[in-house]
């Protein structure tokens, strides 16, 4: 008995994809010489094995065909999953843009009170070049921060479209899910 294959019930039923029912169904029909228990476990032999393979021949193809169709459906579900990791991604860079020009916003409103106090003292009339340049300066600054502002407004922008597609995405995953697990009956609903 030892060299001979031996398979318990729940094996064979789980590698050939029926239930574990249809298999003890089938087993309570062969004749004794095709399994034997031990422990309080039953195993079939390759004689019993083969029975019960031979018996089930319809309901393993039809099992192997909705496998097959399966597995056609999920390349678009993994394609659409692989999209919105893409877009989780986009999204967290965006908000790491948004950040920082929250940070340049507070350098700004910084650099213009120190703009305001320095104006409200009176510089001494010889030292009008260095206030004119100084205040050139600054004003390069504030221009380098407008700008920077405004790209981190076009990033934004671009961030919100980017999460609109993952909603569209998302509900165009629910919505193959949902028809991937309707029965035959509900087709025409």
């Amino acid at each position: 008995m030892s060299e001979e294959t031996k398979k318990t019930l729940t094996q064979l039923a789980n590698e050939l994809n029926v239930s574990r029912d249809k298999i003890i169904y089938r087993y309570k029909k062969l004749p004794e010489e095709d399994y034997f228990k031990e422990n309080n476990t039953i195993y079939l032999l390759n004689s019993g094995i083969q029975k019960i393979v031979d018996d089930l021949g319809d309901d393993i193809k039809e099992n192997q065909e909705e496998n097959d169709a399966e597995s056609q459906v999920n390349p678009s579900f993994d394609y659409l999953i692989d999209q919105l990791s893409r877009k989780d991604e986009q999204i967290d860079q965006l908000h790491k843009l948004v950040d920082q020009q929250q940070q340049l916003n507070a350098e700004d409103k910084k650099i213009i009170k120190e703009l305001r106090q320095y104006s409200s003292i009176e510089a001494p009339k010889e030292e009008d070049t260095d206030t004119k340049k100084e205040e050139e300066e600054v004003d390069e600054k504030l221009q380098q921060k407008d700008e920077q502002l405004m790209q981190l407004k076009e990033q934004l922008q671009q961030t919100e479209t980017m999460q609109q597609e993952k909603e569209a995405l998302e509900s165009e995953l629910a919505s193959l899910k949902q028809q991937k697990n309707k029965k035959w009956y509900q087709f025409w609903k």
